[in-house]
């Protein structure tokens, strides 16, 4: 990718100004790529950014200097460099000026850090953010900061913990008519009562939370769910509907666009459905792999 084809830059060298200016419209154009998931081309947007960044000046200060940090956080954690958009998220936090946007990069890390699978980090990072939101203002980003805790608390087993938290996380989706936040909330219950041993209630949860991603289409949180399915059927030994699930799963995952990675996972799961090998065991690893994916 060039940068002539944006028209970003003319036949004069560019002042310090205009060059930050530039490189914060890379940043953006990067992540409007990014979203329209061109990881490749998002990547060189934002090696654009980087060098007219790196290049300008600010001297009024009148620019949020944690922007660009962000965005590109976000772009490799999609990528999956998590340390790398981890590192960005902590520079941008440093950076960021006003207490609601240290809030929004502080929720962003709990989440990455979440990924990388330390949980005790992300709920004291999330906790961190809680004084700095305004609901009022980010009702969204409330939902998100006080999701994601229980969240956190269930992967490291502390259902109980987490299911104190759900009436606050429900009315906050119910205000604001949050239907996907209520889909996601309705996962999580599931989550919680599958780790308290109440299998038939979170079975219930995940077959409609599964139907509503399909519906949607959320096609990675449908994997997902999917597998937690799975494992959940598989240590019941319910392999007629674990086979059920695994002819449903496959044609409507590649039609969804799931990526490479994911769809690979997905297979080696169908198959070893089909052919009566799945144990709940290898269940729980094909849901990390697709985690990781």
């Amino acid at each position: 990718m060039e940068a002539a084809r944006f028209g970003l830059h003319g036949r004069r060298r560019p002042s310090k100004e205009r060059s930050l200016l530039e490189g914060r419209s890379w940043a953006h154009v990067g992540n409007a790529l990014r979203v329209g998931s061109d990881l490749p081309g998002a990547g060189e947007a934002f090696l654009t950014s980087r060098r007219l960044y790196a290049a300008g000046a600010d001297p009024a200060g009148l620019l949020d200097p944690s922007r660009v940090l962000d965005l590109e956080a976000s772009l490799r954690r999609d990528q999956r460099l998590l340390p790398q958009a981890l590192a960005l998220l902590e520079e941008a936090a440093k950076a960021c000026p006003y207490p609601q946007g240290v809030a929004r990069i502080l929720v962003k890390k709990g989440k990455t850090l979440e990924e990388l699978g330390e949980y005790e980090r992300a709920i004291a990072t999330l906790q961190e953010a809680a004084p700095l939101i305004d609901g009022e203002l980010e009702p969204l980003l409330l939902f998100a900061q006080r999701f994601n805790v229980p969240v956190n608390l269930c992967f490291l087993g502390r259902h109980a913990e987490a299911e104190a938290m759900l009436p606050e996380v429900r009315e906050l989706a119910e205000r604001r008519g949050n239907d996907l936040g209520l889909v996601r909330l309705r996962w999580l219950e599931g989550r919680i009562a599958a780790g308290q041993g109440r299998i038939e209630e979170a079975l219930a949860a995940f077959w409609q939370v599964r139907e509503e991603f399909i519906a949607r289409p959320i096609a990675y949180d449908a994997a997902l769910v999917t597998l937690e399915l799975a494992v959940l059927l598989a240590d019941l030994g319910r392999t007629r509907e674990v086979k059920r699930l695994a002819r449903e799963t496959a044609p409507i995952f590649k039609a969804q666009g799931v990526r490479r990675e994911a769809l690979a996972t997905l297979k080696l799961f169908c198959q070893a459905a089909q052919r009566e090998t799945l144990t709940a065991a290898l269940a729980r690893k094909f849901l990390a792999d697709l985690r990781r994916a």
